[in-house]
Formats: C-alpha cells, sequence, structure tokens
C-alpha cells in the first residue's frame, strides 16, 4: 500500500476513489486557522508608519487642492512657499525649520508615489524592529541629516523630498540587523540585509545618474548607519541601561548636526551670494549683482568665477577704475581668462588708451592663440592708431578662428571700405548684415559702399531698410514707455 510523503503512515482510499492520510487529516483539523490581518489591523500595527504616510500625502493633497501647485511639475517658488530647501532661505534669512519640513514636501505625483512606496516597505520593518518611538527619532534625525548635506554640497538647490529620512531608517536596520546579534534565523537576516544593501546601492546609483540630490541620499543613510550602530552596541548593556542608552543614540548624532549646521553657513553662505549675482546679473541689475558678488569674495577672495562676476557687474556699470583693480586681480589668478584680458581691452579703449590696449593685447594674446575677441579688440586699437595693414591681420585671424565673428567683419570691413577696396568691403558687410540682421552699423557701412561703387539702386533700398528700421525702433521705444507709465 502506498505511504503519506508526509508522516510515511499508510495511505487510505475514500469513497471518491482518491487516496488520504488519516493521521495528516486529523492534524489539519485540530489546526487552528489562518488569520489574514485586515487593512485596519495592519496600519494599527504599524501607527508611526501610518502617520508618516498620512502626513506626506495630506501635504502634497494640500499643496495641490489649496495651493495651485501642478501635481506634475511644480515650480521652484511654489516649493519653496510649500518649506522645502532653500540655501538662500536656510543660510541668508536662518529659516533652519525648513530642513525638517522639507522631508514633507514632494516634486510631483510620481516623486511622491515611489517614495511613499518606499516608506511603507521599509518603514513597517523598521518599526517592527526598533520600535515606534524610536523609528519615529531615527526618521527625522535621518532627515535632518540629510537636509543639511544637501545644502552643504548644493547650497544654492532647491531640495524637497522623504527619501533622505527613508534611506536613514534602512541605514538603521542594516546595522541592527548586522551587529545587534538579534535571535534570528541566519538565512533569514543574510537575505534581509541582502535585500536592504542592494535597495541602498541601487537608491545611490539611480542619484549618480538622475536628477536626483544624492547627497542628501548620503547624509542620511550615514546618519541611519551610525544610530543603527550606536543601537546595536546598547544591546550589550543591562537591561536597566538600555533605556537611556537607546535615548542617546539619538541624542549624539542630534547634537553632531549643530557643527554640520555651522559648516553648512559657512560654506554655503558665499556660494549663495556668487548664485544670487549672477541672477540679478542676468536679470540687468547690475547694482544687485554687484552687491552679492562683493560679499561673496569676503569669503571667497581669490576666485576666478567670484572676481569675473564683479568685474562684469561692475564694468556694464561704468565704473571702469574698480573694474580694472578686479580685473587685474583675476589675470594674476588666472593668466589664461579671456574676459578679464579683453575687458581690459575694452576699458582702455573705452577710455581712448589705445596704445595701452595694444600693448596689453600683443602680451597676453601669446597666452591665449584662441582667443577671437581679443584679435579683434587688437585690432580696433591698431585701426585707432592708423596701423591699418597690421589691423587686416589680426582682424582675419580673427575670422580664421570664428568665421562668423559680427566686430570682426564690420572692423575688416571699414578698412577696406576707407582704402578704397570696394569689392571686399562690400563682401564683408553683406556677411555683418546676414550674421545679425538687425545690426543698423552693418546696414549704414553697406549702403556707404554702394554709393561709393556707383550701385544707386542697391544702395537705395538698403537706406530704405535702414529707415524702416529706425521706425520699428521708435514704434517699440514708444510702446514700452506706455506701458510702463501704466
Amino acid at each position: 500500500m502506498a505511504q503519506c510523503p508526509s508522516c510515511g503512515r499508510d495511505l487510505q482510499v475514500t469513497q471518491d476513489d482518491g487516496v488520504s492520510c488519516p493521521e495528516c487529516d486529523s492534524l489539519a483539523k485540530q489546526a487552528p486557522a489562518r488569520h489574514t490581518p485586515s487593512l485596519a489591523e495592519y496600519l494599527l500595527r504599524f501607527p508611526a508608519t501610518t502617520v508618516l504616510l498620512a502626513l506626506n500625502i495630506l501635504v502634497f493633497a494640500a499643496m495641490v487642492l489649496f495651493g495651485h501647485v501642478s501635481p506634475k511639475y511644480p515650480t521652484t517658488d511654489q516649493l519653496i512657499r510649500w518649506g522645502a530647501d532653500s540655501g538662500e532661505k536656510v543660510i541668508l534669512h536662518n529659516q533652519w525649520w525648513r530642513i525638517i519640513t522639507a522631508a514633507f514636501i514632494h516634486i510631483g505625483a510620481i516623486h511622491l508615489v515611489m517614495n511613499m512606496w518606499a516608506l511603507w516597505v521599509l518603514g513597517t520593518l523598521a518599526e517592527a524592529v526598533l520600535g515606534t518611538y524610536l523609528y519615529l527619532g531615527i526618521y527625522f534625525v535621518s532627515a535632518i541629516a540629510g537636509s543639511l548635506a544637501s545644502l552643504y554640497w548644493h547650497p544654492a538647490a532647491v531640495g524637497a523630498g522623504a527619501s533622505g529620512a527613508i534611506i536613514g531608517i534602512l541605514g538603521a536596520v542594516v546595522s541592527v540587523l548586522k551587529f545587534a546579534r538579534l535571535p534570528l534565523p541566519k538565512e533569514v537576516l543574510r537575505s534581509t540585509l541582502r535585500s536592504l544593501i542592494q535597495g541602498a546601492a541601487l537608491t545611490l546609483a539611480i542619484g549618480i545618474w538622475g536628477p536626483i540630490d544624492n547627497a542628501a541620499h548620503v547624509g542620511g543613510l550615514a546618519c541611519g548607519l551610525f544610530i543603527g550602530l550606536l543601537l546595536a552596541w546598547t544591546r550589550r548593556a543591562g537591561p536597566i541601561l538600555q533605556r537611556p542608552l537607546r535615548q542617546i543614540c539619538l541624542i549624539v548624532p542630534f547634537a553632531l548636526m549643530v557643527p554640520l549646521a555651522f559648516a553648512v553657513q559657512k560654506q554655503g553662505e558665499p556660494r549663495v551670494h556668487y548664485v544670487l549675482a549672477w541672477e540679478y546679473f542676468g536679470a540687468q541689475h547690475y547694482d544687485q549683482a554687484e552687491k552679492e558678488a562683493r560679499l561673496a569674495l569676503r569669503r571667497l577672495p581669490n576666485r576666478a568665477d567670484v572676481l569675473e562676476i564683479l568685474s562684469k557687474a561692475l564694468f556694464l556699470e561704468n565704473k571702469d577704475a574698480e573694474a580694472d583693480k578686479y580685473l587685474q586681480q583675476l589675470i594674476a589668478v588666472d593668466p589664461h581668462n579671456q574676459f578679464a584680458v579683453n575687458t581690459l581691452a575694452l576699458i582702455d579703449l573705452r577710455d581712448g588708451n589705445a596704445i595701452v590696449a595694444r600693448d596689453l593685447l600683443a602680451k597676453e594674446l601669446s597666452l591665449q592663440p584662441r582667443n577671437a575677441d581679443g584679435q579683434v579688440y587688437l585690432g580696433r586699437a591698431l585701426q585707432e592708431l592708423n596701423q591699418d595693414s597690421e589691423a587686416i591681420a589680426h582682424y582675419r585671424l580673427a575670422l580664421q578662428i570664428d568665421p562668423n565673428l559680427f566686430d570682426a567683419q564690420l572692423g575688416l570691413a571699414s578698412i577696406y571700405e576707407k582704402s578704397h577696396k570696394l569689392p571686399d568691403a562690400l563682401l564683408l558687410y553683406q556677411k555683418a548684415a546676414q550674421t545679425h540682421p538687425d545690426s543698423l552699423e552693418a546696414l549704414r557701412g553697406l549702403a556707404r559702399a554702394y554709393l561709393a561703387a556707383g550701385l544707386t539702386q542697391q544702395a537705395n533700398q538698403t537706406i530704405a531698410q535702414i529707415r524702416n528700421r529706425e521706425q520699428v525702433t521708435r514704434g517699440q521705444g514708444t510702446g514700452k514707455n506706455e506701458v510702463s507709465s501704466k
């Protein structure tokens, strides 16, 4: 007779010609029915994770419903208004509360769903292993660590999301499972650790290749690993000491955030001022750009990029003497800086010092063979000194570097016009007009060359173009004044 594969007893034939084991059937009837917990029971079992999920979802819903924030592509201003990290707000305006609120702000629905799924998977595991209150403490401390790390590496960026806190609890669970000697089967520990480490590695890898703030991930993960390691050591203490030691495990990393915050302030302040200087410069608020650049220069006295933006702002404010000072300093820091050389030459040309501009460019261009603009300015200086043959050589060199360089086309055309080489002058004026169709200077030169060459019809057509452009320009100017006065 056949035997039961489970218990080895003889199988019996049932009424429907099947076979069964009476002993195993009896044991199965005595076993209690397996209970599948409902969603409500599951949520009550993990109250901290449930509350965190609810808070994140409610904040996002409030942003969309009441703040008119796009659920797909929220703007930077919208994120900042709702509490995202911002170097300008945190570092310059001392809004340090943002390092916590940023963990509850998400950049679109996809960002929210991905983080909430990770929070549900990792949060329930962490809450089961660590306990509710310890888990909550690690979550918030890791969120702070992630925000501070983000501000340290990217002080001018805007950051938001719960990923720094979530990867922090992952790190804490990894350290506890690895070092706390929990009474769990080794295979369970190994497989769980393997999954958690793979998840952390994948998160960091995605942060490298995608538009994700990996600094927050690294900061949160490092904080979580450190707290988990401290918690693992507390298991070696007696039962009476374990509770106060666990509290210390949260207090110590939280206290370490204070010097990190000072480092963020010191590191980030000049960089935020530098970024603001460029923003004001782009908006043509040169006085504000100058102010921000000077503030950045206090902490970064020999930074070439800071000296450059300050010099640009001063130059466009017509503060040539001060611009000259910082441009000289910039050249001392970076002898190959084309902007500094070219702008110094422009200042000299603007002040009527063509000889000084010529000598400067003749010296510096040997170190900058691809400086096309510098060749143009040297040609202009030589042209002002009536050294036209040498000016032609430098204009041609500039066009070899950049065939569409407008100033080189215009300067060379003017010399050819002056020396009555009208076919060459016409060709270059035509090219200049094509390069910059809105340039009246190129059209005026083209009209003069046509007249000198006796091409009256073409000259009249070009003059008509000039008049039309001038009328359009005057009309646009009147329109702008009317709008601004209302």
